[in-house]
C-alpha cells in the first residue's frame, strides 16, 4: 500500500493490501469479523473502533476510514452504506440547483431516479421509517450551508415553475426526515397557489397529538413561514399551555419564542406583555427542573 492511496482511493488496490495496512498500523480484521460488525454499525463506526488501536500517522493516519468504506463495497455490497445515500443527495441538490440557475437540461430527473433505487435500499425501523443512526450519518457530512439549501429546495423548484421536482424534492425530504412528514408537501403546495389547503394540512398536524412534539412544532414554523399568522397564533398557545401541563417545558418555551414572533411580527402589543409572562414562568419551571442548564429557544 503507498501513500498515493488518498488521491487515487482504494479501489485499485487488493483486499489483500487493505487488510495488509489494517494489521501493519494495529487494527486486523478479517470478512468474518467485518460482516458480524457490519450487522450493526456503519463504515464510519468501524472506522471508529479501528482508530482506537490505530498507529498510523501521515497519509495513513484516516486510512481506517477509507478502508471501512471500501471492504464494505466489497463484503456487504448488498447493504446501503450511509455515504451512498450522501453520495446521491448531493447529486440531486448539485442538479437542482444548477436548474435554478438556469441549466435547462440539468439533469435532475435522472438524478431523482437514480436517489429512489437508493431510497429502496435504506435500511427501516419498526414504523417503516428510516433508521435514525442510519440518517443521522447519511446527513452529518453536510455542513450549515448545504442544510440550509436542502430546507430551502423543494419550495424553491415549485416557485421557479418546476413543480414536479418540487414536489419530488418535498416527499424526498419527508421521507429522510419523517418528523417533517407532510409539513414540507403543505410548504410546496401554498407555493402552487393552494395556500388555504396547505394552512389546513398544517393546522391538523399541529392538532394532531399522535405526531410528535417537534413535528407539531414544525408545523408551526410552516404556518409562520406561510404569514399564517391568526393560525399559527392560536394553535400554539393551547398546545403551549398542554405542552407546560405534560412537563414539556422545552417545547413549551419553543412555543413560546414562535408566539413572541408572531406577535411582534403582527404589532400585538397585549399579546407580547402576555407570553413574556408566560416566557418568564416556563424559564423558572425549568432553572427547577434543569438547575444550570440554560435553554435555547429553538
Amino acid at each position: 500500500m503507498d501513500k498515493a492511496w488518498q488521491t487515487k482511493g482504494l479501489q485499485g488496490y487488493s483486499t489483500e493490501a487493505i487488510l495488509g495496512t489494517l494489521g501493519h498500523y494495529g487494527a486486523p480484521i478479517t470478512e468474518a469479523d467485518f460482516r458480524t460488525l457490519s450487522e450493526t454499525v456503519w463504515p464510519a463506526d468501524i472506522a471508529q473502533q479501528w482508530g482506537a488501536k490505530w498507529k498510523g500517522t501521515g497519509p495513513f493516519k484516516i486510512f481506517p476510514f477509507g478502508a471501512a468504506e471500501e471492504l464494505w463495497r466489497r463484503w456487504v455490497p448488498d447493504r446501503l452504506a450511509p455515504r451512498d445515500l450522501s453520495e446521491s443527495l448531493v447529486e440531486v441538490m448539485k442538479s437542482a440547483v444548477a436548474l435554478l440557475g438556469g441549466t435547462q437540461d440539468a439533469p435532475l430527473g435522472a438524478a431523482f431516479e437514480r436517489m429512489n433505487a437508493v431510497r429502496q435500499k435504506v435500511p427501516l425501523d419498526e414504523k417503516g421509517q428510516p433508521k435514525l443512526p442510519f440518517i443521522e450519518r447519511a446527513l452529518g457530512v453536510f455542513n450549515e450551508k448545504i442544510a440550509e439549501t436542502f430546507d430551502s429546495l423543494a419550495e424553491s423548484l415549485t416557485k421557479a415553475g418546476h413543480a414536479q421536482h418540487g414536489e419530488a424534492f418535498a416527499d424526498l425530504e419527508e421521507f429522510l426526515l419523517p418528523e417533517r412528514k407532510g409539513i414540507a408537501s403543505a410548504i410546496v403546495r401554498a407555493t402552487k397557489g393552494e395556500r388555504e389547503p396547505a394552512i389546513a394540512d398544517l393546522e391538523r398536524i399541529i392538532q394532531d397529538p399522535a405526531r410528535t412534539p417537534l413535528s407539531r412544532l414544525l408545523s408551526v414554523d410552516g404556518l409562520i413561514h406561510l404569514g399564517a399568522y391568526p393560525q399559527a397564533a392560536s394553535h400554539a398557545r393551547p398546545v403551549m399551555l398542554q405542552a407546560e401541563k405534560d412537563g414539556d417545558i422545552h417545547l413549551a418555551i419553543d412555543l413560546c419564542s414562535r408566539l413572541e414572533h408572531i406577535y411582534k411580527a403582527t404589532g400585538d402589543r397585549a399579546a407580547q406583555i402576555e407570553v413574556a409572562r408566560d416566557l418568564e414562568r416556563l424559564s423558572a419551571l425549568h432553572d427547577q427542573v434543569h438547575p444550570g442548564h440554560g435553554h435555547r429557544h429553538g
